[in-house]
């Protein structure tokens, strides 16, 4: 039985048979392998799922179109929200290639999928393209052992330590304390460590002098664990919700970004109008700022209002907050999702 990596998506454009090579792959490998690269924020069930962008990174992708319909424009809309989601290892698998049977046309097909990839900034000689069909074992093994071959991701409790700030509380007594509650992004810490408030109108850094999880005083916790941490030396007047707790120097505050995102039609549960008055509210993690709209790009043109579908955006926040490259975020109006997306780059 042939292992892959958990951490390997499987993305196509419908039509693509990305669900039957899910199926193949789950049965040559025991488990069931993650079934979409795009989950859901709170967008309607309809949306389609090439179009809804990603709040977990994933390390390694794996594009699948059908051999008889080749690269279409929902192929490369997807490969573009992908690239903007910072996949680093990507493979592609041509289904029903024995639709295709022609070597020569196969040839042709993989000189266009090349350029594709070349288009969207990922090395055309370096992406493995393997021809098969879902329904073929040894089309499927061979993509499986492409797909061992991917460097294998980082653990998260091996980064630097991060955790958004979800509630803030004073603790009376003899000694009054400040605790924050949240769920530890990435890292690990431990009682006596240090850590950098970050964001929002305040910074600075404290000790941590106790974790507690679900009632239970431990000596550290690690990616995963919903904690609350005593800091010592701030007061619920240094810190608040929305803020990132992190180890000392690794997380920066920024309010002017670059994002790609994807903006829900009205008929697809949006708003009739998005962004009037070039303003909106953006959610980052656990915080909302108001963010003024700078530019708005689709199809290549500037516009003011957004109507749905894919757009670039140039952004300016009303504060500053915890920010770095590849971090999700929603967009919300009225209370409710309109639109995804990811910063692609940082201005200030």
């Amino acid at each position: 039985m042939i292992r892959s990596s958990r951490e390997v998506e499987y993305v196509g454009a419908p039509g693509s048979g990305t669900t039957t090579l899910i199926e193949a792959v789950a049965r040559a490998t025991g488990h069931v392998p993650v079934t979409r690269h795009f989950t859901t924020l709170d967008w309607p069930p309809r949306t389609s799922g090439a179009m809804k962008l990603t709040r977990s990174h994933r390390h390694a992708v794996v594009l699948v179109m059908s051999a008889t319909d080749g690269p279409t424009p929902a192929t490369e809309e997807l490969l573009r929200l992908v690239r903007a989601v910072g996949v680093e290892h990507m493979a592609v698998f041509v289904n029903k290639t024995d639709l295709l049977p022609d070597r020569e046309l196969q040839q042709v097909l993989a000189l266009e999928i090349r350029e594709l990839l070349r288009r969207h900034a990922y090395p055309p000689d370096d992406v493995p393209i393997v021809f098969g069909s879902a329904r073929q074992l040894s089309a499927v093994e061979e993509l499986l052992a492409v797909t061992a071959g991917f460097p294998a991701p980082p653990r998260e409790r091996d980064l630097p330590f991060l955790m958004p700030v979800e509630d803030v509380f004073t603790l009376s007594g003899p000694r009054p304390r400040t605790v924050l509650t949240g769920r530890i992004e990435r890292g690990a810490l431990r009682v006596g460590d240090e850590v950098e408030y970050v964001g929002l109108s305040t910074s600075g850094t404290a000790t941590v002098t106790a974790v507690e999880k679900f009632r239970e005083l431990l000596e550290g916790a690690e990616a995963g664990d919903n904690v609350g941490l005593e800091l010592r030396g701030v007061t619920r007047r240094d810190v608040q919700r929305g803020q990132v707790l992190a180890a000392p120097g690794t997380a920066t505050a920024h309010s002017a970004f670059e994002a790609e995102v994807y903006v829900l039609p009205e008929d697809d549960g949006g708003r009739d109008v998005t962004f009037a008055r070039r303003e909106a509210q953006f959610y980052f993690r656990t915080t909302d700022v108001t963010g003024r709209i700078t530019v708005l790009r689709q199809g290549g043109q500037d516009i003011d209002v957004s109507r749905g579908g894919p757009a670039f955006l140039s952004v300016r926040l009303a504060e500053q907050i915890a920010m770095e490259k590849g971090m999700r975020f929603s967009i919300r109006e009225g209370g409710k999702a309109v639109g995804g997306g990811v910063v692609t780059a940082i201005l200030r």
